[in-house]
Formats: structure tokens, C-alpha cells, sequence
């Protein structure tokens, strides 16, 4: 190997910074290369030319919120199969794969098949999402569609003073109800259904499972949950926040313990039918 620069042929091996264009756009990586010891010129093999694709793709596909190449070969791994049979799987060609896993970027829809195929939290969301508009805002979502990111933050809120999910989900009820009763329309547009241990959001195992897999929520100690970051109220409605305000100072002295307890005394509670959803016009007269 001679270096093209000067005609040295001593090189050594050192990391150099590069920036290369991936789909038309430049990105800056740091990556193996051999440099002339005379003139400090980098110069790459075949395998620090390959490096230096793969790496420049995945700095693009991480930009974009796209999956990386290890990424996609993890979840071929986690199904314990080869190219052909991930392939297959997906219902693309081998080629595909072979390409995705290197240095070829996945454009925004196969990027999106490869997820609902192989990632259970990304599949669960996107079941969930296609449940929240198909629902139309009624009677039992408070009468405004489901909002993820106001339940997402209304949790982040209550869990510093609620006990376990359990007290939690009766703190979200209250403040949803409540904000009903004075406003005419929900906080979250959460449905809530009639469980052993009081009304719960609807498929609420599956929210909270979310929120613990995208990591907004970190489980520990058994049944406690922590946010990993503070709410961000500003999203809120003063008539929201004071409702917040409100539910989670009547948590904060037992940790949600008489929200329980008043719950099961509701009408909202007590004169609907087990499992069945809990219609809003209960909030009337409310215990709190």
C-alpha cells in the first residue's frame, strides 16, 4: 500500500473523523483508517471502507429515528433465524435484509413494517392507537377523543403520589371525572371500565406496560413505579391543572389509599356492571 499523497508506504491505524453524505444529507463519524505517517493522509482498506458506510448509515438512520443495523440484526436474533427465514417473516426478499444490516437505510415505511413485525411495545402501541380513533369522543371517553401524551403526563404527575398503579388508576379516574363534573368534558378522554378493585382505565395494563418499555416509567420494588422525568404541565388547562392539583393532594397524606376506598363508593362504581365501561353522567354527584 502506498499513500496516493505522497508515495509513503509506512501507515499506522488511528480513529480520523470523517463526513461522508447519506442520502444527500452529511453526517460526521469517527472511524478506523490507516494513516501515512508521513503526511498524516488517511487512507482505507476494503474492511475500514465497509466500516465507514455501515457507520455513516446507522449515524443517518439514528438522525431519523430509524432502526440501525444492529438493531434489525437484534430482533433477527431475538426470532433465532436466518436472513432468508427473517426474510420470509417480513415478506420482503433476502436481499432486503442482507442490505438493511449493513449499509443500505430502510426508507420510513419499512422501517415502520420491520417494528409492528418485531417489536411487541412498538406492535401494542400501534394496536392502541388504531383503538383510540376508531372511538369517537362519547359519554364514555368524557366527551373529547383519547389524548396519549395529556394521560401520558397526567401519570408522570399522579405516580409521585400514588402508592402503586393501583391507587394510581383511581387517581386518574378522579381526575377525570371531576374536570367532567365542572367542565362537561374529560382531562385524557380515557375510558374507564368496572374492575374488582375499582374503575381502572380501560386496557390501562397495556399503558402502563408502554410507558415502562419506552421508558417513561421504570418499575421497582415489586409494584412501584417512578417517572423518569417530571411532568410537563404546560400542556395543561388552568381548569386541568387546579383538577390536578386537587386529586393528588387528597393521594399525597396515604398515597391513594382513601381515593380506593371512595371509589368503590361511587355511583360511577357501584351501578355499573362488572367489566362493562363507566358512562360519565355518574359524575354528578362525586365524593370528592
Amino acid at each position: 500500500m502506498k499513500c496516493l499523497h505522497c508515495d509513503g508506504d509506512k501507515f499506522e491505524e488511528k480513529n480520523c473523523r470523517f463526513t461522508p453524505e447519506v442520502k444527500g444529507e452529511e453526517v460526521e463519524i469517527v472511524v478506523p483508517a490507516m494513516v501515512c505517517t508521513k503526511c498524516n493522509i488517511p487512507l482505507m482498506n476494503d474492511a475500514q471502507m465497509s466500516q465507514l458506510r455501515k457507520a455513516a448509515a446507522d449515524t443517518y438512520r439514528k438522525a431519523h429515528g430509524l432502526l440501525t443495523s444492529e438493531e434489525i440484526v437484534n430482533f433477527r436474533s431475538l426470532f433465532d433465524m436466518s436472513q432468508a427465514a427473517f426474510a420470509n417473516y417480513l415478506k420482503i426478499g433476502e436481499a432486503s435484509i442482507k442490505r438493511w444490516e449493513t449499509y443500505f437505510v430502510q426508507d420510513i415505511s419499512q422501517d415502520e413494517h420491520i417494528r409492528l413485525k418485531c417489536d411487541e411495545a412498538y406492535a401494542e402501541y400501534s394496536a392502541l392507537n388504531v383503538h383510540w380513533k376508531s372511538h369517537p369522543p362519547d359519554i364514555y371517553s368524557g366527551n373529547r377523543r383519547f389524548s396519549w401524551e395529556l394521560f401520558k403526563q397526567a401519570v408522570r404527575y399522579l405516580i409521585k403520589f400514588t402508592k402503586s398503579p393501583l391507587f394510581l388508576n383511581k387517581a386518574l379516574f378522579y381526575i377525570d371525572f371531576k374536570h367532567y363534573q365542572l367542565n362537561g368534558m374529560s382531562i385524557t378522554g380515557t375510558r374507564y371500565a368496572h374492575l374488582e378493585y375499582g374503575p381502572c382505565p380501560q386496557q390501562y395494563e397495556n399503558l402502563i406496560d408502554f410507558m415502562i418499555r419506552e421508558g417513561t416509567l421504570i418499575q421497582s420494588d415489586g409494584h412501584t413505579l417512578k417517572s423518569i422525568e417530571t411532568a410537563d404541565l404546560s400542556i395543561f388547562s388552568d381548569s386541568e391543572k387546579e383538577i390536578l392539583e386537587l386529586v393528588a393532594n387528597l393521594a399525597k397524606p396515604d398515597g391513594g389509599k382513601k381515593l380506593l376506598k371512595l371509589s368503590h363508593q361511587e355511583d360511577a362504581y357501584k351501578n355499573s356492571e362488572s367489566m362493562a365501561l363507566i358512562s360519565y353522567e355518574f359524575a354528578k354527584h362525586l365524593k370528592i
